[in-house]
């Protein structure tokens, strides 16, 4: 299980890479006004890669199963993340948008 966690840390981490290089290469070639070709791949490529990660992580969580919804509601019950009630809801009858009592 630790090597899962350590392996998507990486692959996180190899993401977060690639996008600032490709920001960092796209605001070079600009001010340098480089090839007006690759200053439109770099605006492609920084639209193009993190739709396609978060395709990836999408596919992997269907594929193993897993709703992406779990990690948030774990968080949410372990109070590691706090929301208020939503109106409508058992929780939050009798109270305000705000989960205050009238």
């Amino acid at each position: 299980m630790k090597n899962r966690d350590h392996l998507k840390r990486i692959m996180a981490m190899a993401g977060v890479i690639l996008i600032f290089a490709i920001w960092i290469a796209t605001f070079v070639v600009g001010v340098t006004e480089g090839p007006k070709k690759l200053l439109t791949a770099l605006f492609v490529l920084s639209v193009i890669v993190p739709v396609l990660l978060y395709a990836i992580i999408l596919v992997a969580r269907i594929v193993s199963g897993k709703p992406a919804t779990d990690e948030i509601d774990a968080a949410i019950r372990s109070g590691r993340m706090n929301v208020p009630p939503q109106a409508g809801s058992p929780e939050g009858e009798g109270t305000d948008e705000k989960g205050h009592e009238p």
